[in-house]
């Protein structure tokens, strides 16, 4: 069975959100699709999005002999670990968690697995369905029969997830196998998407759209123009031909599942309720010229509908430093540590080297950016062997968006020491607004392995 694909993944309009935390996974000859939102409003919450798809990408790359409904709860169990573990080792990452919504597309059959509140819709026959349920309180205690259908949607403000990727050691995924037939459409979206969009509107878009990606396209103009609070995205997955008369069929709502917001202030104070989980507060991103890319060859996509998307066998490692340039502090103490670990006796670092670096780090963590590129120069040139020297004189030029010096100094400290490892992310950042972005991917590749290497 043929299967076309059309994807969107943006970060919306809310300036309050210039990250984008979702991903999505495009696996077409494989038959394999998926949705990550990182939780909204927590830091790093694109690395654990980044994390799952790499890792459930990984983990189905290859044939094997179990089931599918297995490989897949596999799959997910093997990214859960990695993030939670990252979380652990590193305090960078300490809050952060996904959701995943999953399709596996085999002959006749599709696997359907989800945790979280990111969604699977299907399309067929001019009806749709919504075939994953929240995982949030609500849901739960709507199908545990504590509450009314009534009372569900009289209550959906307070409708929070209460499970999700990396919160907790385990996790358990719902999953579940459904016969298809060919004309059938798939639409696994984030939070961003049916935050602003009720079950009607989307099977009218299906049906009107025969071509997966305008579909997709205009799934995103619709939330653009009320309001974009959050990141959107949506993959739109087509089983061969959709039959040429289709028309939408009785026009219902689920409103127990399904929370339309009224406007865009309505869909803010939704999302914001979105998690119950004391991750603490978000990280503040206080360089806004840390742009987001737009690739168009990413697998791992984080892409913009205005240009055509491809869905090649290269991994795109994007955006995950925009977050992570924000904790300046917890970078600093684990690059201090590590050089610090690599001097077995402090007393032997020279006086004139150690005042600086002491005075450098000081300006730093002031925002005295312009001092600090003072103290960490005169290191340096006291000492050009200075690794550690090199990389805070590259922190300091990146926060005042002198990126090509920056990059002089972190290429020279992964010189010294190709151990800096810190070094790798905000390179990739500096390269990623540069534009150059195969030197982002490149960089951001190296920083991602020398962290799974120091886990192990």
């Amino acid at each position: 069975m043929e299967l076309k694909v059309g994807h969107v993944c943006d970060r919306g309009l809310n300036p309050r959100r210039p990250v984008n935390q979702d991903r999505l996974l495009v696996m077409a000859e494989r038959g394999l699709f998926a949705v990550f939102d990182g939780v909204g409003g927590q830091r790093a919450g694109e690395v654990a999005s980044q994390t799952a798809a790499e890792t459930i990408e990984e983990a189905l790359a290859h044939t094997s002999a179990a089931s599918p409904a297995e490989l897949i709860r596999r799959a997910i169990e093997f990214a859960n670990r990695d993030i939670f573990e990252m979380a652990a080792s590193n305090p960078e990452y300490r809050t952060m968690a996904t959701t995943v919504a999953l399709i596996h597309v085999n002959r006749n059959h599709a696997t359907i697995a989800h945790v979280g509140d990111s969604r699977v819709y299907r399309f067929e026959d001019g009806q749709i369905t919504l075939e994953t349920i929240d995982h949030t309180d609500l849901n739960d205690d709507l199908r545990a029969g504590r509450i009314t259908r009534s009372q569900a949607a009289a209550l959906a403000g307070r409708n929070v997830i209460n499970r999700a990727l990396g919160v907790e050691m385990d996790v358990e995924a719902e999953i579940k196998t459904i016969s298809i037939r060919e004309g059938a459409r798939f639409l696994l979206c984030s939070d961003g998407i049916y935050k602003h969009l009720d079950e009607d509107e989307i099977a009218r878009i299906l049906a009107a759209n025969e071509d997966p990606q305008r579909a997709a396209d205009e799934l995103k103009r619709i939330v653009y123009e009320r309001g974009a609070d959050d990141n959107l995205t949506a993959v739109i997955v087509a089983l061969g031909r959709a039959p040429k008369a289709l028309a939408v069929k009785g026009e219902k709502s689920m409103s127990a599942r399904t929370v339309k917001a009224a406007s865009p202030a309505a869909a803010v104070a939704a999302r914001a309720n979105r998690i119950e989980v004391d991750f603490g507060e978000p990280a503040r991103i206080e360089n806004q010229a840390y742009k987001q890319l737009d690739p168009t060859t990413a697998r791992i996509s984080f892409d913009e509908p205005e240009e055509k998307k491809s869905t090649t066998r290269k991994i795109m490692y994007i955006l995950i430093a925009l977050v992570l340039l924000a904790a300046a502090f917890y970078a600093g103490l684990r690059a201090s540590e590590f050089f610090r670990k690599k001097t077995s006796d402090p007393r032997i670092v020279p006086i004139e080297i150690a005042e600086p670096m002491q005075a450098g780090r000081e300006a730093f963590d002031k925002r005295d950016y312009q001092r600090a590129v003072a103290e960490f120069d005169a290191a340096t040139k006291r000492e050009p062997a200075n690794a550690e020297a090199r990389y805070w004189l590259g922190r300091a030029h990146l926060e005042q968006g002198q990126y090509e010096k920056a990059l002089q100094n972190f290429e020279e400290a992964i010189r010294i020491q190709p151990a800096t490892t810190e070094a790798y992310l905000h390179a990739a950042a500096a390269y990623s607004v540069e534009g150059k972005r195969d030197k982002a991917d490149k960089m951001l590749k190296q920083y991602v392995e020398r962290r799974r290497t120091e886990r192990r």
